[in-house]
């Protein structure tokens, strides 16, 4: 598993406003600008370190992917926000990533959905300590990928298809999990029912996979477990892609953010001709574009904030050139 501090970790934890009560219904999670100063400043120091560098992956996750915010005790020393809005999170119940994102696109600040859910639902089925042994079966069914329909000819456990059961086609609505605590989460995020419906899934199935998802995303082991997951397929795959060089982190940076949308894109972004930083960012821009026009207008501006806030504390002079698609929030 990937290796981060301990002071990194529990600095996420607070700063992403999670508690070991909260529920799926947090929104405007903002990083320290503190907190990224010490990061910036210890893998510049320590380039080759693994711990240093993941926890360049977290703020990476944190601010290219999850969209939260930025927070200073002096805003104004924090260079512009190519995103235009002043560091704001722009995280919300239909936007962003959360840590205890269960109710809609995921789990956890990786939304985790398709390819770790599987292993991620066995371990919680197996941990005595999160359910108990009578509930265990009822959880461990939903890993069984031959429930699921079949992408590109393959099975797989999918957690659209899981939500699907229970908000769709006249559903029974359950307000409260197995142990009779009431859900508080987000529940005016949309689904496309008629892609995701699977006759063999129920709303009883939603209601379980809720109560022992809630329950494990509300311990620091599983918190720890989808960060650590998330650098290993997605963080570490694009520091091993980007070509070294003068502006290999930089390039890393936005790769990581086209990966965990589209592995593919990412890795042919990187063979486009570079020679210069702004080119090197500009390609995996452009790449992500071809994937998703769309997608990339309303996440270029975001995409560049680490990279924005990466050169600032290295104390870099700020990069001129890179281009957004036009209407790009």
């Amino acid at each position: 598993m990937a290796s981060f501090s301990s002071e990194v970790f529990d600095a996420f934890l607070k700063q992403g406003l999670w508690h070991p009560s909260v529920d799926d219904n947090v929104k405007g999670e903002r990083l320290e600008a503190d907190l990224i100063r010490r990061i910036v400043a210890n893998y510049r120091a320590r380039p080759e370190d693994a711990e240093a560098s993941s926890n360049v992956g977290l703020f990476a996750l944190a601010l290219g992917v999850a969209e939260w915010g930025v927070s200073s005790p002096d805003m104004a020393s924090l260079p512009s926000d190519p995103a235009g809005k002043k560091w704001a999170s722009d995280t919300g119940p239909d936007s962003g990533k959360h840590l205890m994102s269960y109710a809609a696109g995921g789990i956890g600040i990786s939304h985790a959905d398709v390819g770790d859910l599987e292993q991620i639902i066995r371990d919680v089925a197996e941990d005595r300590t999160l359910v108990p042994a009578e509930h265990a079966p009822m959880l461990l069914r939903l890993a069984d990928r031959q429930l699921y329909k079949p992408r590109n000819g393959k099975h797989a456990v999918i957690y659209d298809e899981i939500r699907a059961a229970g908000l769709c086609g006249g559903a029974e609505r359950f307000d409260t999990d197995l142990l009779g605590e009431p859900f508080h989460h987000f529940d005016n995020v949309g689904v496309d029912c008629a892609r995701h419906a699977n006759p063999k899934l129920t709303a009883t199935d939603w209601r379980i996979f809720r109560t022992w998802m809630r329950a494990a995303i509300r311990t620091r082991k599983m918190q720890e477990r989808l960060m650590s997951l998330w650098l290993e397929d997605y963080w570490k795959d694009s520091l091993a892609t980007v070509p070294r060089g003068d502006g290999y982190i930089e390039e890393v940076l936005i790769n990581v953010r086209v990966r965990n949308s589209t592995p593919s894109h990412a890795n042919r972004a990187v063979k486009r001709p570079a020679t210069t930083i702004v080119q090197r960012v500009q390609r995996e821009l452009d790449q992500y574009g071809e994937f998703n026009l769309k997608t990339l207008k309303r996440r270029c501006r975001l995409m560049l904030r680490p990279l924005v806030l990466y050169r600032h504390f290295a104390g870099e002079r700020p990069l001129e050139g890179i281009t957004c698609p036009p209407n790009s929030p």
